[in-house]
């Protein structure tokens, strides 16, 4: 446990002293707050529970939401809790009446993938109704909060604590620095805010001294942060051990050695760019398939790659990193020899577009010893854009004397990609399919 210190503030609010109280939240009903809107049940965003939510009637726009405070009040900051369906555009408007209104807030063009928690500190405003106006959604749906909150904001009070890892994956044994910020209703840090604790499911699986988290073992660590009984987004943290065997130094010696791509030659579909080590260049499989772009059958396009270790490998951890467009069906498999295929994970769940980073470890893990080829094998997209991923790594301890051509294939093997994408491997005439059966 560690108090928390940050050196630098944001911003400073010099704020006049008010003849009611601060700091709560008049837009509750439980406070006498009322709300209508176009579309949807208001009420859900304003009874402090973050497990319900207003939603509005989805591909509409503009929507409104109103709140009547059940009286004059003096408030000085708009909160507003989103959903992953946020607004790119809106409004915010007050009124004493219900009849005449005033803009107060005017927000445009704005992305918040990850902080959802908007806080808008605004001049100190006498009104009874505020009005929330989406002008433009940011996604398909509609607009979605789970709280709309209206303060007068006075003493800063811990509501937000944000805790972040320099990295999702790190190795076993080494450190990696997790970033703590704690702020308070107005969105301002706070330098002081108490003291940080950590919990790690399992116990085991590392220990954490000054906000760094040491990692003791392969496989996964769910880490908890809290200051009192304010907690932060629980994050996840694989760690694996040995080294990425499936990392390349450049294209020309890049260790993919086959794709079953619609447009195999076209740069956007080469897997090279799943092996380069750099999380913002992205492989796609099966978008500008013959099902025709964005178009659903496109989803069960067999889109897959194959990784030449370039020797054998006892391998423990398989990372995937997924764009957004990530796989909903997808095998993994170990070969020898690049013939004989063994399937040692297989993935059919829920799309779970929102769980990019996946990685294969333990049990989950068979037949990972003495490998050489590996092949990811996506069967159906999770979304109509394809299978987008940014990084596929193969981590494990490479097995001494077993140095082979690092990026050819095995001698007197041809692969070609012919009619349908069908991969065949021919070898001394001989010709197979990619499961190592004799064609006819």
């Amino acid at each position: 446990m560690k108090h928390l210190f940050i050196s630098f503030i944001l911003c400073t609010l010099t704020l006049s002293t008010f003849a009611q109280e601060t700091d709560v939240n008049f837009a509750l009903t439980a406070n006498g707050a009322t709300a209508t809107a176009t579309s949807g049940n208001p009420l859900l965003a304003m009874d402090d529970n973050i497990g319900t939510r207003w939603e509005s009637e989805h591909k509409v726009d503009p929507q409104t939401f109103t709140i009547d405070l059940g009286q004059v009040r003096t408030f000085n900051t708009i909160q507003i809790v989103w959903e992953g369906a946020y607004a790119k555009d809106f409004t915010v408007s007050v009124s004493s009446d219900s009849a005449v209104w005033n803009q107060i807030l005017k927000v445009e063009d704005q992305y918040i993938p990850t902080q959802l928690t908007q806080t808008h500190l605004i001049d100190a405003t006498t009104a009874r109704y505020v009005q929330f106006q989406g002008t433009e959604r940011a996604l398909d749906y509609g607009y979605s909060f789970f709280e709309f909150r209206v303060y007068l904001s006075g003493v800063s009070k811990l509501t937000t604590l944000e805790a972040k890892p320099a990295a999702n994956i790190s190795k076993v044994g080494e450190d990696l620095a997790i970033d703590v910020t704690a702020k308070d209703q107005n969105g301002q840090i706070m330098t002081d805010a108490g003291e940080v604790t950590y919990t790690i499911l399992p116990a085991d699986a590392g220990t954490i001294t000054n906000n760094v988290y040491t990692p003791a073992k392969v496989g996964s660590a769910l880490i908890k942060v809290a200051i009192g009984e304010v907690e932060a987004t629980p994050f996840e943290v694989f760690a694996y051990d040995g080294e990425n065997a499936a990392a390349s130094t450049s294209k020309e010696n890049s260790k993919v050695i086959a794709q079953s791509n619609i447009n195999p030659e076209l740069d956007a579909n080469n897997a090279y760019y799943a092996v380069d080590g750099n999380d913002a260049t992205i492989w796609q499989g099966c978008y500008n398939g013959e099902a025709g772009a964005g178009d659903e059958a496109a989803r069960t396009y067999d889109a897959w790659f194959t990784v030449d270790l370039g020797a054998y490998y006892d391998v423990n951890m398989v990372y995937i990193l997924f764009e957004g467009a990530c796989s909903q069906e997808y095998h993994v498999d170990f070969s020898e020899d690049n013939v004989a295929w063994t399937t040692t994970y297989t993935y059919e769940g829920a799309a779970a577009i929102n769980a990019h980073a996946r990685a294969i470890y333990g049990d989950d893990l068979k037949n990972a010893s003495k490998v050489r080829y590996v092949r990811f094998w996506s069967t159906k997209a999770a979304t109509q854009w394809g299978v987008k991923m940014y990084e596929f790594k193969v981590f494990g301890t490479y097995v001494q004397g077993t140095d082979l051509s690092s990026v050819s294939t095995p001698e007197n093997d041809v692969l070609k990609v012919i009619d349908n994408s069908q991969l065949i491997i021919i070898r001394n005439g001989v010709k197979y399919d990619v499961s190592g059966r004799m064609m006819r």
